[in-house]
């Protein structure tokens, strides 16, 4: 008796497992939106009726469980729902909803272990009630509200992973700009941590669930870039394009912080951040720049920038004209400088006429500078010495003349081809 209820169960999860693999292109009526408060306070009920349950399926076919007469343990049901075979059911799902928004309140109500229990429960229920609603606002409220869970028992990993889930589904969830501000706050508090408790991006964290697993820093600069891609438009898009810049700039990284705050200047024009971004633009294209041996475009870039923020934000520039006199100084400085380089280069060559023409260019385009006045006294000491350095040894073979022995090309091509054929060109 016990063999023939083994194969008999064994069959039935067999063929539910091949139903539930097929589609049946039915679909309920879309329910009323859920009114979500981002501050994570009272959450309005929600009521799914029954009138979409589909046809040949009775709305007491499963409990709100998940358990049925042929899996009373439920174990079955919970192995297809992980392995996403499980078939749709749009009736089990709304009541797994309900009793998981039931249980959220009554968590956000409690204190201690008891709210833990509820809103770890009520998580749980979310998960199974999206599983059972695919592509439906069900399914839609339940990540945000699996989300939610999780983020008030501070477990922000898995917090964050509900919202990706539920951001890489509906990519224009009535939830959006509350996901945005749930993942700003997250990477805020990530920064923060990792100034404080300064770790390697390999470091394994296993014992803080508030943090993740690697890399808290590289996480938290993720989620700016989330928000930054997910919602460009959204009101935390300029605001998480500067914050991920600072926190480069912060960490020395100035290439990475160049690149933000251009992405800042160029993608959100009206944002209130541009002259912040034009200033720090140019003191990070100050920084990436490395001397005057080495590339000079960043100190170019950073003296158009400088002239942009002059002619763009004139009261700015009035109120903090300090420090943008200091920027033009150290810009100048440094440009007087590569001049300098150049010019000295050529003179410790003994090409004079090069260095010459350098010492030139920086009286010319420093007058005011120290090294205006350095130029001025070197151009004086090398004048009338010869363009180029005379080669050593010249003497010894100067005599032979060897230029005048190198046959003088022609005005025209054509003129030296010979045109007369030899003796043997004939006889051939």
């Amino acid at each position: 008796m016990m063999k023939t209820t083994t194969i008999v169960t064994l069959g039935i999860l067999s063929t539910a497992s091949s139903i539930g693999c097929m589609n049946f292109g039915q679909r309920d009526p879309v329910p009323p939106p859920t009114v979500f408060n981002p501050s994570g306070g009272e959450v309005s009920q929600v009521s799914y009726e029954e009138e979409g349950v589909q046809r040949g399926q009775s709305p007491e076919a499963e409990s709100a469980s998940g358990n049925s007469w042929w899996d009373p343990t439920g174990v079955g049901a919970k192995t297809l729902e992980v392995t996403g075979n499980n078939s749709e059911n749009k009736a089990l799902a709304k009541k797994l909803f309900t009793q998981a928004e039931a249980l959220y309140e009554q968590g956000m109500a409690a204190q201690g272990k008891d709210r833990s229990s509820k809103l770890n429960e009520a998580a749980g229920l979310f998960k199974r009630a999206a599983v059972y609603a695919p592509d439906s606002t069900i399914e839609e409220d339940s990540l945000m509200y699996s989300g939610e869970c999780y983020f008030f028992l501070d477990n922000y990993p898995e917090a964050t992973k509900q919202y990706d889930q539920l951001v890489k589904k509906y990519q224009n969830s009535k939830h959006l700009d509350a996901v945005g501000a749930r993942r700003f706050k997250l990477a805020r508090y990530w920064l923060d941590r990792h100034s404080k408790e300064r770790s390697w991006a390999i470091q394994p964290n296993l014992t803080d669930e508030q943090l993740p697993l690697f890399d808290r820093f590289g996480n938290a600069i993720k989620l700016f870039d989330l928000i930054r891609l997910d919602d460009p438009t959204g009101d935390l898009a300029d605001d998480a394009t500067l914050a991920a810049a600072n926190a480069h700039f912060r960490e020395g990284n100035f290439e990475s912080a160049d690149r933000f705050y251009t992405d800042l200047r160029e993608n959100f024009p009206t944002s209130e951040h541009q002259f912040t971004a034009h200033y720090l633009g140019v003191v990070t294209k100050l920084k990436v720049y490395q001397g005057p041996e080495y590339d000079g475009k960043p100190l170019e870039e950073a003296e158009k920038l400088l002239t942009r923020i002059k002619r763009q934000f004139p009261d700015k520039t009035q109120e903090n004209m300090k420090v943008i006199e200091k920027l033009d100084f150290d810009i100048r400085a440094a440009q007087a400088e590569r001049l300098w380089q150049k010019a000295a280069f050529y003179d410790g060559r003994r090409e004079y006429q090069g260095a010459y023409h350098y010492y030139s260019q920086v009286i010319e385009k420093f007058p005011t500078s120290n090294m205006a006045e350095a130029a001025k006294k070197r151009i004086d000491e090398i004048k009338g010495r010869p363009a180029s350095p005379t080669p050593p040894g010249e003497f010894l073979y100067s005599w032979l003349e060897r230029k005048k022995d190198l046959p003088i090309p022609s005005q025209t091509p054509i003129e030296n081809i010979a045109t007369r054929p030899d003796d043997e060109t004939e006889s051939r």
